[in-house]
C-alpha cells in the first residue's frame, strides 16, 4: 500500500483546504518528513488517516471522549464560517487479487449542524463506487485489518506506554489475536457460549429460569460497571499521559531558562555571604600581622647590616676595655723582665709586640657607634625566628584571600547570571499547578485500578454464581437427549478451539520472538544484550534472555532501552503480518536519549517500510539528526501555525531547509 495524497479541510487547525502529497519519490528515499511545533497540528494528520480508513471505529484519541458525532465537532477548526463543510480525504494505492488499485476515501461533515451526519464517498481508480461505499467497513479490512492498525499508525506516547511491559502483553494479545485470526475463534467460541447457554436454558422450568435470570442481570450489571471502570480508567490514563506530558515541557521550559539556578539563588547567596565575611575575617588577619613584625620583612637587608654593625660595635667595646686593661699588664711585664736582666734585644721585641698588639685592638676600638645595642641576640632572634613565621603566615593568607575571592567572584557570576524571579514567576506557577494537577492525576489513576481491581473480583463472582445456577440446574432438569448431546458436543468443539488457539500461538510467537530480536538487536547499541526473546503463549509476556542464558528483567533496563523495545515489539510484529503497509509514526523520538535516538534515526526509520511518514518537532529532530537522515528523506514538509489567524498552513521544506 501507498499513500499518496491527504486532503484537510476546516479540521483541526487546518483551515481552509490544504493537500499533502505523501507519495515516496524513490524506494531509496522513503520517508516524508513532517516537521511542526507543539499544537501545529502534527497528531491531526495522524487522527485523519486513522479517520479516512475507519471513521467511527477509528482508534480512539484522547479528543474522542465521548460520541463519534462529539468527535467529529470537536475537530471542526474553530474559525471556521458557520455552515462550511469539514473533510477528510485519502487518496492512497493497494493490490486487490494481485491488481494495483487507487482509492480515494472522502468523509465530509458541517459541525453546525445538530446532530452531525457525516458524508462517506468512495472512489476506485477515478470511479465512485456506492457498493464499495456502503460495505467500506468491511472492505477496509481485506488490506488493513483494523486489529494491526496500531503496528503501522502510532505515536510517540504508544511507544512510552508500550514500554510498559504490562500494557505490552494487552498488545501483543490484541495483535497476535489479528493476525493469527483468533479473533474469529473468540467470537465462535463466544456464539457457542451462547448456544450452550440456550440449551441449559431451555429444560429448565419458569420457576427456575426466574431465578437463574436473576443471576444473569446480576451478572450482566456487574459486567456493564466493570465495563464503565475500565472506559473510567483509560481516561484516567489518558489524562495522566497529558499531564505527565505537560509536566515535562514546563519542567523542560523552566529547566532551559535557568530555573534551576533560580531554585539555587538563596544557598549561593548564603554562600557568597559566607565567602564575604571568610573575606573580611581574612583582611582583619593581615591587618594584624601587619601591625606586628610583618612591615620589617621589607628591610630584611637592612637588619641584616644591623646585626653586623651592632656585632661590630659590641666587638670594639669589648676590644678597647682589653686595650685599656693592657698598657698596665704590659707596663708591668717590661719592668719585670728589665729587674731579671733579660736581653735587651728580647726585651725590646717583647715590647714592640705588646706595642703593636695594643695598636691593633686600638684599633678595632675605633668603629663608630651608630646602633647603640648591647646585645645583638634580639636583632638575629627577629631576623632568624619571628620574620620567618610572619612571612609564612603572611603567604597562607594571601593564598587563602586569593581562593576566597575567586570563589566569591565565581559565586557572584552565577548569581548575575541567574534570572528575574519575577520573569519566571509565571511559569514557576504553571509548573506547581501542573505538579500538583499530575499528583491529582496519579492519584486518581490508583483510585480507578483498586475500583476495577474490586468490580473485576465482583464481576468474576457474580458470574460465577450465575454459571454454577446454570450448571446446577441443567444438569437436573436436562431431559432430552438431543440438548444434552448439543451442550456435551458444544464443550468439546470449545476445549478443541482452546486447543487450536495454543498451538497456533505456540506455533508462531517463535518467528514473531526472532523477529523482534532481529529489531531489538538493529535498534540496541549494546548489541550483545540480548540473546533470544521469548513470549509467553498464555500470557505474552515477553521475557528477554542474555548471552549468559540468564533472563533479563525488563524492569532493570534503561527507560530508553525500554522504548526501543516497545518499538521493536512494533517492528517485528508488523514484518510478521506480511503486509506492505507504510508507517506512520507522531512524535517519533520522545524522551529518548541522543543515542538511541540514533539507532532510531539509523536503523529504523529508513527501513521501517517501504513509505515512513514522520511527524516530529524541532526538537526531536533537530538540525543535527536531520542531517544524518536527509539522504532518506523523499519529501519533507513544515506546518506553520500563525497565532494570528489561529490556522496551519503546510510549508515545503523542513525547518533546516
Amino acid at each position: 500500500m501507498i499513500l499518496d495524497q491527504l486532503v484537510l479541510q476546516n479540521v483541526g487547525t487546518f483551515a481552509a483546504r490544504h493537500k499533502i502529497e505523501l507519495t515516496p519519490k524513490s524506494s531509496t528515499k522513503p520517508i516524508i518528513l513532517v516537521g511542526g511545533l507543539n499544537g501545529a497540528g502534527k497528531t491531526t494528520i495522524l487522527e485523519a488517516i486513522h479517520l479516512a480508513f475507519y471513521g467511527t471505529l477509528a482508534q480512539s484519541t484522547g479528543r474522542r471522549t465521548g460520541s463519534y458525532e462529539n468527535y467529529l465537532r470537536s475537530l471542526v477548526h474553530r474559525g471556521a464560517a458557520h455552515g462550511s463543510t469539514s473533510a477528510v480525504e485519502l487518496e492512497f494505492r493497494a493490490n486487490q487479487q494481485g491488481i494495483e488499485h487507487r482509492y480515494r476515501v472522502m468523509r465530509s461533515w458541517e459541525g453546525s449542524k445538530d446532530p452531525v451526519r457525516e458524508r462517506l464517498e468512495v472512489e476506485v481508480d477515478g470511479v465512485a463506487d456506492k457498493a464499495l461505499t456502503s460495505t467500506w467497513g468491511e472492505h477496509v479490512e481485506t488490506f488493513l485489518p483494523r486489529g494491526i492498525a496500531g503496528l503501522f499508525f502510532f505515536d510517540g506516547e504508544q511507544i512510552e506506554a508500550l514500554a510498559d511491559m504490562q500494557k505490552s502483553r494487552e498488545v501483543l494479545g490484541s495483535a497476535l489475536s489479528t493476525l493469527l485470526g483468533l479473533d474469529l475463534v473468540e467470537r465462535l467460541a463466544t456464539d457457542l457460549a451462547v448456544l450452550r447457554r440456550r440449551h441449559r436454558m431451555n429444560q429448565i422450568p419458569e420457576a427456575l429460569k426466574a431465578k437463574v435470570a436473576e443471576k444473569k442481570d446480576a451478572a450482566s450489571n456487574s459486567r456493564q460497571v466493570e465495563e464503565t471502570t475500565v472506559e473510567s480508567l483509560a481516561s484516567a490514563r489518558v489524562e495522566l499521559e497529558r499531564a505527565e506530558k505537560l509536566h515535562f515541557e514546563l519542567t523542560e521550559r523552566y529547566r532551559s531558562t535557568g530555573g534551576e539556578l533560580l531554585d539555587k539563588r538563596v544557598a549561593t547567596e548564603s554562600s557568597a555571604e559566607l565567602h564575604r565575611e571568610s573575606l573580611d575575617q581574612i583582611e582583619a588577619e593581615l591587618r594584624e600581622e601587619a601591625a606586628d613584625v610583618a612591615p620589617l620583612l621589607q628591610i630584611s637587608d637592612l637588619l641584616k647590616g644591623l646585626e653586623r654593625q651592632s656585632l661590630a660595635e659590641v666587638n670594639a667595646s669589648n676590644q678597647r676595655i682589653v686595650a685599656d686593661a693592657l698598657v698596665l699588664r704590659d707596663q708591668a711585664i717590661v719592668d719585670m723582665l728589665s729587674t731579671a736582666s733579660v736581653d735587651t734585644s728580647a726585651l725590646d721585641t717583647i715590647a714592640l709586640y705588646m706595642s703593636e698588639d695594643r695598636t691593633r685592638r686600638e684599633a678595632e676600638g675605633t668603629v663608630p657607634q651608630v646602633t647603640g645595642l648591647q646585645s645583638p641576640s634580639s636583632i638575629a632572634f627577629l631576623r632568624e625566628s619571628a620574620l620567618p613565621a610572619a612571612r609564612r603566615r603572611l603567604a597562607s593568607l594571601l593564598e587563602r584571600r586569593r581562593a576566597t575571592r575567586a570563589e566569591l567572584d565565581q559565586l557572584e557570576r552565577v548569581l548575575v547570571a541567574m534570572p528575574d524571579p519575577e520573569s519566571l514567576q509565571e511559569l514557576k506557577g504553571d509548573l506547581n499547578d501542573a505538579s500538583s494537577d499530575l499528583v491529582r492525576k496519579q492519584a486518581t489513576l490508583q483510585m480507578v485500578q483498586e475500583a476495577l481491581t474490586s468490580t473485576r473480583a465482583d464481576r468474576v463472582k457474580a458470574d460465577a454464581a450465575y454459571e454454577s445456577e446454570l450448571d446446577r440446574l441443567a444438569h437436573a432438569e436436562l431431559s432430552t437427549d438431543d440438548d444434552t448431546r448439543i451442550v456435551t458436543h458444544v464443550d468439546k468443539v470449545k476445549e478443541t478451539l482452546e486447543s487450536l488457539r495454543g498451538a497456533a500461538t505456540r506455533r508462531y510467537l517463535g518467528r514473531i520472538g526472532e523477529l523482534v530480536l532481529e529489531a531489538l538487536q538493529r535498534l540496541l547499541r549494546k548489541e550483545s544484550l540480548v540473546a533470544s526473546v521469548n513470549i509467553d503463549p498464555d500470557t505474552y509476556t515477553v521475557e528477554l534472555e542474555g548471552r549468559d542464558g540468564n533472563v533479563l528483567p525488563a524492569n532493570q533496563m534503561s527507560a530508553g532501552e525500554r522504548q526501543l523495545l516497545a518499538v521493536s515489539l512494533l517492528w517485528g510484529l508488523a514484518r510478521a503480518s506480511g503486509q506492505p503497509l507504510p508507517v506512520v509514526v507522531d512524535t517519533p523520538l520522545g524522551r529518548l536519549d541522543g543515542s538511541h535516538r540514533g539507532h532510531l534515526v539509523d536503523r529504523y526509520f529508513p527501513y521501517a517500510s517501504h513509505q515512513v511518514i514522520l511527524l516530529s518537532t524541532d526538537t526531536e529532530i533537530d538540525e543535527i539528526t536531520y542531517a544524518r537522515i536527509k539522504k532518506f528523506v523523499g519529501r519533507a514538509y513544515r506546518l506553520d501555525f500563525d497565532q494570528a489567524t489561529n490556522s496551519t498552513s503546510v510549508l515545503p521544506g523542513y525547518f533546516w531547509e
